[in-house]
């Protein structure tokens, strides 16, 4: 498990993460879901094709990408945690992320 910034994911994402318009409705709806191009994951090319056509024969999942199950994501005032990891057709990922309801000092 690893907790990351809002920024540090951004860096992890490249040039195109998550916009504030998405982190305002993901904080009012109390989740989201967080899609990432193959080319993040590691996973486009020639070779990554036949690798992604091998493990879904055996029926055995890709590696995560930037996040993981489990791991949290640190924006403002508000943390969410990674809740499922899903690989996409093409080799991308999509990250299922729910709000972590505040600790309340009762």
């Amino acid at each position: 498990m690893k907790r990351v910034t809002r920024e540090e994911l951004a860096d992890r994402l490249g040039p195109l993460p998550p916009s504030d318009a998405f982190w305002n409705r993901a904080v009012e709806a109390g989740r989201g879901v967080i899609g990432v191009a193959p080319a993040v994951v590691g996973e486009d090319g020639e070779d990554a094709e036949r690798a992604r056509r091998n493990r879904r024969r055996r029926g055995v999942p890709g590696p995560d990408g930037p996040l993981s199950t489990g791991d949290i994501v640190d924006v403002g005032d508000h943390s969410f945690v990674v809740v499922a990891v899903e690989e996409t057709a093409a080799g991308g990922r999509r990250y299922r992320i729910d709000l972590v309801e505040p600790r309340s000092d009762e």
